[in-house]
């Protein structure tokens, strides 16, 4: 397959490179629900903030550029009632700065039931980056505008696995309601056959899926929507224990796309793409070169500069073949017990369009739980 040269000569000089976390590594901005019973009271306190400023300079026409300046935050109350089981319940705001009103306000609600290494989560769930998937399936970036998942989820981690299962239940519809439901959710596994402070390896398998649709709407017209995602890959770590080094990672994902919808909206319907990764991490941070091949490629909120089809907003444009090298310089600090900073640095060369553009961020993410009185 000519067309594919290129992605097997840029994987294998990846290979030869010895001194270059792939996947993007999103950790720093996690706020993961969990249970905890070493607290001396079963009532806690959590802060979860997030301040972030992210200018993307793009100027092509499947993704125009713009910049996210704000925050969010969630004040929670948790009660654990026994050693598996826990509520929690708050709000949740954010605020986008140059708006003087709240972008949104809405309730915040989960239960956690966890025995041994798994867990099930009804209400809000662990979303976002903590799915971890890649980008081209998952825009980390939405963490920063879009409503918090809610749902359902199952989760397994143990020193084989990590297991995502989840439903997001977007938007509900009730009878005569002028607007259709929208449902997505997903399945990640990631199965680890080495696992030790030296090496990883491991397989990796994403799903995601989206519907629209529903009956009892008004708007019997608008068509149903139905895409998948599949993505097969793996990753390949090694660490060092150098003063200057401390690991470099290689991996890789072949990713498809399909369009089964009755009648479908988007201009092709399939897909395909290949997501390569290799960086290096060590005390002055984390430099990371990424390849991405996409033919007539789409994902429900994956990724825009990876869609083939526009998200510019009224527009119908979309590329055959988006072709990009990414380079991502990234750093993070911790400013204390449960304070990180990260900053980035994005730039990109657009083959297709003879483009390159660049994107950089500062994120503030602070998640803190105290026990509420006495033990």
């Amino acid at each position: 397959m000519p067309k594919y040269s290129k992605i097997y000569t840029i994987f294998f000089l990846f290979l030869s490179l010895n001194a270059l976390h792939a996947q993007l590594d999103n950790s720093g901005l996690e706020q993961k629900l969990e249970l905890d019973s070493s607290y001396k009271t079963p009532y806690t306190f959590s802060l979860r903030a997030l301040g972030f400023n992210k200018n993307n300079e793009y100027y092509n026409k499947i993704n125009q550029g713009y910049t996210l300046f704000g925050y969010k935050i969630i004040p929670s109350l948790g009660w654990q009632l026994n050693a598996q089981l826990k509520i929690n319940g708050g709000v949740m705001l954010q605020q986008d700065f140059g708006n003087p009103d709240l972008t949104y306000y809405e309730p915040y609600f989960n239960i956690l039931y966890g025995w041994d290494s798994n867990q099930l989560i009804f209400g809000n769930i662990n979303g976002s980056v903590h799915h971890r998937m890649i980008e081209p399936l998952e825009d980390f970036e939405r963490l920063l505008y879009d409503r918090p998942e809610k749902g359902l989820q199952f989760l397994r981690e143990t020193d084989k696995m990590f297991l995502d299962g989840w439903v997001n239940w977007e938007q509900m519809i009730y009878p005569a309601s002028d607007f259709k439901e929208h449902i997505s959710g997903g399945l990640v596994n990631h199965y680890k056959l080495i696992n030790n402070e030296k090496q990883k390896l491991n397989l990796i398998y994403q799903f995601r899926g989206y519907h629209r649709g529903g009956q009892i709407d008004t708007l019997q017209n608008v068509p149903l929507i139905i895409v998948f995602n599949n993505s097969i890959g793996a990753s390949y770590e090694k660490g060092f224990s150098g003063k200057h080094l401390n690991s470099f990672k290689l991996e890789g994902h072949v990713v498809h796309f399909v369009d089964t919808s009755p009648e479908p909206e988007l201009p092709y319907l399939e897909g395909y793409g290949a997501y390569l990764n290799a960086s290096i991490s060590g005390e002055i941070g984390t430099f990371m070169l990424s390849y991405w091949r996409g033919d007539h490629f789409y994902s429900y909120k994956g990724g825009r500069i990876y869609q083939s089809y526009t998200t510019n907003f009224g527009s119908r444009y979309f590329e055959d073949v988006r072709e990009l090298l990414i380079l991502r310089v990234m750093n993070e600090f911790s400013l204390g017990e449960s304070t990180n900073l990260l900053l980035r640095f994005e730039p990109f060369w657009d083959f297709g369009n003879n483009k390159f553009e660049f994107s950089h961020a500062i994120y503030f993410n602070i998640f803190k739980t105290i026990p509420i009185g006495k033990g």
